[in-house]
This record gives structure tokens, sequence and C-alpha cells, in this order.
């Protein structure tokens, strides 16, 4: 049966909505190289989203794995001790040199970065077929369909896709992203959610499941000023008002008995994930 709704262009036309998210296509390496640092401290100690997330997946020792949109190697690094080989794809350098630092710390060498865009990577030319496709949180694409339908191509046996249910944030992180950048700016944040990739998935016979659980993120700061600095470098680099978003993590963050503050929150997130194989039509 037809759909009657085009998912993938409604997300597309929400996607153009926002000036960041149209900024961004032009050249989300550059855009990532400025917030690589920041976005690696942020993500430093989210330990238990991360054990969250490799628990639902489906490694084997002998997988290779592709993690597109590897960031700074958050699931990259644990999975190099896991498979037999990952390569991690992403188009900030900045970003992966991080990553490359985490895989040092940890003695793998067992991994390959390309640095590209996922628009531009062409499966068997740029990057082999995997066992096991990943990609968390990193598909803010004007044409995600597209982009779906290339990590399928590059998959011998399953994805996994990681995304947020529901709103992007929690009411908290919203009401300041309101204070910084006020109410209009703030509804273009974030991209829809990931009911958009499991319909878009279906209107190309691909038939996910979707499992959706909720997520424990966590950041450790030495202060709130510290906590202000990185918020506004990945979220407001232009902002000038420092206080503003200081007073904001003051009232947030849990000091604990060694004088570090604590920055807990719980996202609503879904795995959307398919084998190979296994779809209606022997797709």
């Amino acid at each position: 049966m037809q759909s009657i709704i085009n998912w993938n262009e409604l997300w597309k036309a929400i996607h153009v909505s926002s000036r960041p998210r149209v900024e961004k296509d032009r050249d989300p390496g550059s855009i990532w190289n400025k917030k690589a640092h920041a976005y690696n401290r942020i993500t430093r100690d989210e330990k238990e989203s991360t054990k969250q997330e490799m628990a639902l997946l489906d490694l084997r020792p002998t997988d290779t794995v592709l993690d597109m949109g590897a960031g700074t190697g958050r699931l990259a690094v644990p999975i190099a001790g896991m498979v037999s080989h990952v390569t991690a794809l992403d188009s900030s350098e900045g970003m992966l040199g991080h990553l490359r630092d985490r895989m040092e710390a940890e003695g793998r060498a067992n991994y390959t970065c390309v640095v590209k865009r996922w628009e531009d990577v062409e499966v068997g030319v740029d990057i082999p077929v995997h066992d096991v496709v990943i990609a968390a949180f990193s598909l803010g694409f004007y044409d995600v369909g597209s982009a779906l339908l290339k990590l399928d191509a590059a998959a011998k046996r399953s994805v996994h896709l990681f995304w947020h249910m529901g709103e992007w944030r929690e009411p908290q992180e919203m009401a300041l992203y309101t204070a910084v950048h006020g109410e209009e700016a703030t509804r273009q944040v974030g991209y829809p959610d990931a009911l958009f990739l499991v319909n878009i998935l279906h209107d190309y016979g691909i038939y996910a499941d979707i499992r959706i659980y909720r997520a424990l993120w966590e950041t450790v700061y030495d202060s709130p000023e510290e906590a202000a600095k990185h918020w506004i470098t990945m979220h407001a680099p232009d902002f000038p008002d420092l206080d503003l978003v200081t007073r904001h993590f003051k009232e947030r963050l849990e000091k604990d008995d060694e004088g570090k503050f604590h920055e807990r929150s719980v996202r609503r997130t879904a795995m959307v994930s398919w084998r190979k194989g296994e779809e209606v039509g022997g797709r």
C-alpha cells in the first residue's frame, strides 16, 4: 500500500526550516572541528549511556564494524575491544583526532579512520561493506532517506541506529535554549524523532525493529563556569553572556563530596535496527 505521507520529504521540509541545520550542511567538518574539544570533554564521562547502547548491539568477535559519524569514539573505542576491526567515519578530522587518542590510550590498533561526509561516500570504493553498521546520533542529513539506504548497502548482517524519541532535549535544556536563542529559534532546534526513521525505512521496504529505552547521560565538570563555556561552544558560539548560562548550570549541577559538579539527564531514546535478508520481499 502506498504511503499517504512521504516521510522523507517531510523530514527535508523540517530540515530546511532551520538556518543552523542548513549552514551545517555546507561544511559539517569545519563546524565540528571547532567543537571537537568541547564535545570530547562533554562526552568523556558518558559511561552509562555507552553501556546501555553496547548491550543492545549484535556484535561478534570476528565482525567488522562501521561506525558512521563516529565522532570522538564514544562507541568505536569500546567496540574495537570486542570485534575484529572498526572503521570510524566522520566528516571532522578534529573529532577523529580525539578518537585516535582514545584508541591509543586503550592500546587499540584494529581500526581505520575515514575523514569524509557520508553523503560523499561510495560504498565499495571509499569503504568496504562491513558486517555491522552503526549510526549513533549522526543522522542530521537533509536527505536522510538516501543516507539510510547507503547504511543498508554498507552492511552484510545488521544495522543499528540510535536516535531520540519524543522531544529533542529535556525541558531544562530547552529552557536554556530559549533564554539564549529566543522562542522562534528554539523551535528550530533538533531533528524529527525516531518514528520518522522507522516510517522512511518502511517506505523503502525495510521493516525495522524499534526499542525505546531511557538513556542516562552524565557529564562531570570542575565548575559551573566550565560547563557553561562548553555549552556555549557547542550550542551558541557567538553568545556573549557567560553569566546567564553559568546561572543555569549552578542551579542544575549536583556537587559531590570531592567538589565535582555532575550534570545528569535521562533521555527517551530509540534503537532502530534491522537484520539483512529478513525484510519482506527479500531485501
